[in-house]
């Protein structure tokens, strides 16, 4: 490199970028920006995207490495409920840490959500669960749920009120009892991508004569 600067015609103009592409790469720092820090804070019209535009907010993904742990850190929830606000109605896509209370805070404003994946254990009484959040969320098409437990009933749910779903990964989660094998197979006829959620605990003798009894009834 000769260390000369480009010509004032080189230079690129970030912030006259259109909203999409902006979109596109603010949505990689979608969490430094509910915490009002890095790179989006020094351009104005970049920190008017991140406010205004729904379009960055359609897939939200706040993952991260602790989510494995019981206990969220300080704020989580609010961050999360900010970005839920922020896409007005339009999210199609949440990954990240959750509870029930903010699970059915995500349903009741996300009526277009088509891919819901929650990257953290958490416990949600299954009726509530149905109620709250399977039943008004009609364009599902992918659920994942990293760690909890759930049963016949909660899957009998997703069967009859998301009718796209393609894709279900329960495999982290506990079966709250054993899920007779004629109602596997029906759910593996409806869902292309299907893991189950397993006995877990107890002794094996009592994991085996549960699952042959769901067997032998199931309807």
């Amino acid at each position: 490199m000769d260390g000369t600067l480009p010509s004032p015609a080189e230079w690129r103009d970030w912030a006259a970028l259109p909203s999409h592409v902006l979109c596109a790469i603010l949505s990689l720092i979608q969490v430094d920006i509910l915490r009002g820090v890095g790179v989006v804070l020094a351009c104005k019209s970049w920190r008017r995207v991140a406010v205004e535009e729904n379009l960055l907010w359609q897939r939200i993904d706040l993952a991260a490495p602790e989510d494995t742990a019981r206990k969220g850190p300080a704020g989580w929830q609010l961050m999360a409920r900010a970005a839920v606000d922020r896409s007005a109605g339009r999210c199609e896509s949440f990954r990240g840490r959750a509870d029930g209370e903010f699970l059915i805070y995500l349903a009741d404003r996300s009526p277009s959500l088509r891919s819901l994946h929650v990257t953290s254990w958490f416990y949600m009484v299954e009726k509530e669960f149905i109620t709250g959040v399977i039943k008004k969320l009609p364009l599902l098409e992918q659920l994942v749920l990293s760690g909890g437990m759930f049963g016949k009933e909660c899957l009998e749910a997703l069967l009859e009120h998301c009718p796209r779903l393609q894709l279900v990964d329960m495999d982290g989660c506990e079966a709250s009892s054993a899920i007779g094998i004629r109602f596997v197979e029906r759910c593996k006829r409806r869902i292309k991508e299907l893991q189950m959620p397993k006995m877990r605990g107890g002794c094996g003798c009592c994991v085996h004569y549960a699952q042959r009894y769901a067997d032998e009834h199931d309807e």
